[in-house]
């Protein structure tokens, strides 16, 4: 049995003191809505309580889909990639960057450069699995599993957070999942913004989920993660290898006290019985805001 803990969009507080040139343009608002309402609702002890929880429970592998940090400033790359290092190793942590790890652009070396050891594909890769010029796909795998990671990240003007997917990823994709299911894998699709289309406003859209819809439908996988909308939230999609997961959690430091919004992580159990793929669910969370995490759900996605 595999298990894999999935959380998102920690939002890591507390937010560096940006300088003055720091806080030129996007920042600026960024910071402002920070300190006017995000601060409120994005909290270090509740991450570090969910963090410590998921920890205790030894999964295999962890994924953090995302928006790790808020503003794109450069000591908070510093601060996320010293908080990735207390979640495990590279090869026990991977990572795919959401919109505010792009919140503008940032020099390599000091933005998601810091964290490339999380977002590197395994070594021992075929020709078939080769990424798209940007190095993603990513394929990170565990024996009869696989984890594609994909990365939406791009900076936005101010007041939009979509997400982009370049035709290269979605053509190595393609040839991935395609790959890999001949070989039987167990494929899990990690992404930052919502996969499939209508399930977010335009303006924070991946706008090219029909088109990775597409790509899910005729090629199969077995599960997608992603993050980005906040919310707890499971859809179903039929694809011609069978009904694909697509699961949805909320910020892993969320203290709002709203339905699907508190702070959450997931685990996935994952496991070959009698020829055929079984994964179970374990939502462990808070009930409210100052609460113990504890476990809120738990399902059979397959089988």
């Amino acid at each position: 049995m595999f298990t894999l803990a999935h959380l998102t969009d920690p939002h890591l507080a507390p937010l560096p003191q940006p300088t003055a040139s720091e806080l030129a343009g996007k920042r600026l608002i960024g910071y402002i809505n920070w300190l006017r309402s995000r601060k409120a609702i994005h909290s270090r002890s509740v991450l570090d309580a969910i963090v410590a929880d998921m920890l205790s429970h030894s999964p295999d592998h962890i994924a953090v889909s995302g928006d790790i940090i808020n503003i794109s400033s450069p000591n908070e790359f510093i601060a996320a990639h010293s908080w990735l290092e207390t979640l495990g190793s590279p090869d026990q942590v991977s990572v795919v960057p959401g919109n505010h790890d792009t919140y503008v652009s940032v020099k390599q070396r000091d933005g998601l450069g810091r964290w490339n050891a999380y977002m590197r594909t395994h070594v021992g890769r075929s020709k078939k699995l080769a990424s798209g010029p940007n190095g993603f796909p990513t394929v990170r795998r565990f024996d009869d599993i696989a984890l594609i990671g994909l990365s939406t990240a791009v900076p936005t003007p101010p007041f939009a957070a979509w997400g982009n997917l370049d035709q290269s990823q979605l053509d190595a994709l393609k040839r991935i999942l395609e790959t890999l299911g001949e070989e039987n894998q167990f494929r899990i699709v990690h992404i930052h913004h919502p996969p499939l289309p209508a399930l977010t406003k335009w303006r924070r859209a991946l706008r090219e989920a029909a088109h990775l819809q597409e790509v899910l439908v005729s090629m199969g996988a077995e599960l997608v993660l992603y993050g980005h909308n906040h919310i707890h939230n499971i859809n179903v999609l039929p694809s011609r290898s069978g009904t694909i997961p697509v699961v949805g959690a909320p910020s892993a430091s969320s203290c709002q006290e709203k339905e699907g919004r508190l702070a959450r992580y997931n685990l996935f159990r994952i496991w070959h019985e009698h020829g055929r793929w079984r994964c179970e669910m374990t939502g462990r969370g808070l009930h409210t805001a100052d609460g113990q995490v504890s476990r809120v759900e738990q399902r059979m996605l397959i089988g």
